[in-house]
């Protein structure tokens, strides 16, 4: 009989363990949830805050001719800080490639980057960006503080930062456009402002 309520007791410890246990588990997925939802380039915040005039700066293209960044112009800019070394960058190209095409017509694209020359060169050569406006050089980095790549920042044609964040797919760069539309900083600040909409996720 004793031996029975002994392992009655145990069990219930078990229990009890078990419980605390899947509440810890259910915890760090709620945590994790939070860290990777809602999808969309991620800010990190340093340099010029977003919707603040961009921070100015000229730097010479591969080709030597003035590049402006961040001033008044006939069309938006979006800033695609790349590396050759870069794997994730690389594989952005068809989509930043396709993003120049769609809207040329508001939007100039610009890649920048820094580092070997000769490593640029078979970049460009590899994904035919000859006729692109493409920076190498540690200026622009510098200026707009940026730390790690693939990085992307959209600039309107009144030279205003409008969105800024790393990005890893497709669906970051075109959160950039839906902030800028959405009037936000990030797309995650968007959906935080919105309980109902955070909430249906």
């Amino acid at each position: 009989m004793e031996g029975l309520i002994v392992s009655n007791i145990l069990l219930w410890c078990l229990l009890l363990a078990l419980v605390f246990v899947v509440m810890g588990l259910v915890r760090q997925i709620g945590v994790l949830h939070g860290r990777i939802a809602p999808a969309g380039a991620l800010m990190v915040d340093k340099g010029v805050a977003v919707n603040e005039p961009a921070p100015q700066v000229t730097a010479a293209d591969r080709n030597g001719r003035p590049v402006n960044f961040g001033y008044a112009g006939e069309k938006a800019q979006l800033l695609f800080f790349l590396s050759p070394t870069c794997p994730i960058c690389k594989s952005l190209l068809p989509a930043i490639k396709s993003i120049a095409k769609e809207q040329a017509e508001r939007l100039e694209v610009v890649y920048v980057s820094d580092g070997d020359p000769e490593a640029q060169q078979a970049l460009i050569a590899e994904h035919k960006l000859e006729n692109a406006t493409y920076v190498v050089g540690p200026e622009v980095g510098m200026t707009y503080q940026i730390g790690k790549l693939p990085y992307a920042a959209l600039i309107d044609k009144a030279g205003v930062l409008r969105a800024k964040g790393l990005v890893n797919s497709r669906e970051h760069l075109d959160s950039l456009f839906e902030t800028e539309h959405l009037g936000s900083a990030t797309l995650q600040q968007y959906l935080h402002r919105q309980p109902h909409v955070h909430n249906a996720h």
